[in-house]
């Protein structure tokens, strides 16, 4: 693997952010790794990384935000950034949210170290890697998968935080009308009568 020689960490608890990359170091997965903690700082990373081929390792948690909410821009500043979701997630409506979107890889943070080099040679031979803990949740027909949209989930975190449409509105650079519109279509989605319905449903679901 001379040629993927740099990763980077994105996740919002700086300890396992830092450890992490100490880890994939010290295994000689990359010569170098880089941590963050903050999303602006991350983004500030990409903007001079250049256009290089760069494992990225994205957290779904984020303060404000979600992993998912950030693909496009991260696919934009860089096209040749492989894109693995590690999570400690349990919910298959996560699960599934994040796969819908065919990131490089997906991989539980109670995977151990092998796992994490498979998934590196996986993707660099040019194939999706999702962690075998998550396969039950991609095949199971018992329930019905609600998925929503990066934009829609980066919007429920505000409405949890008790943000106003307006307020909503100026944090995401969307006009009321917009966010309403969002509003609408998400609670449509869960099947939702009330703010309270919808946001039961996406704590209930892990989506937030």
């Amino acid at each position: 693997m001379s040629n993927l020689t740099h990763a980077v960490v994105l996740d919002d608890h700086q300890l396992f952010a830092d450890s992490f990359a100490l880890l994939l170091q010290r295994h000689g997965a990359f010569d170098a790794v880089s941590s963050f903690s903050k999303v602006d700082e991350f983004f500030g990373f990409l903007e001079t990384f250049g256009d290089q081929t760069l494992f990225v390792f994205l957290d779904y948690y984020l303060p404000d935000t979600n992993g998912l909410a950030l693909l496009t821009d991260i696919r934009r500043l860089n096209r040749h950034a492989k894109i693995i979701f590690i999570t400690g997630t349990i919910s298959p409506a996560v699960v599934r949210n994040i796969v819908k979107y065919k990131p490089n890889g997906l991989l539980s943070k109670s995977a151990d170290i092998h796992d994490f080099i498979r998934c590196i040679k996986d993707i660099e031979r040019g194939r999706q890697y999702i962690d075998t803990q998550f396969e039950p949740y991609l095949t199971q027909r018992d329930e019905i998968a609600v998925n929503f949209t990066p934009r829609e989930i980066e919007l429920l975190k505000y409405f949890s935080q008790g943000n106003t449409i307006a307020e909503t509105a100026v944090k995401t650079f969307l006009s009321p009308h917009t966010v309403v519109a969002h509003r609408r279509n998400m609670m449509a989605k869960a099947n939702a009568q009330t703010i309270a319905q919808m946001l039961t449903y996406a704590r209930d679901n892990e989506l937030i």
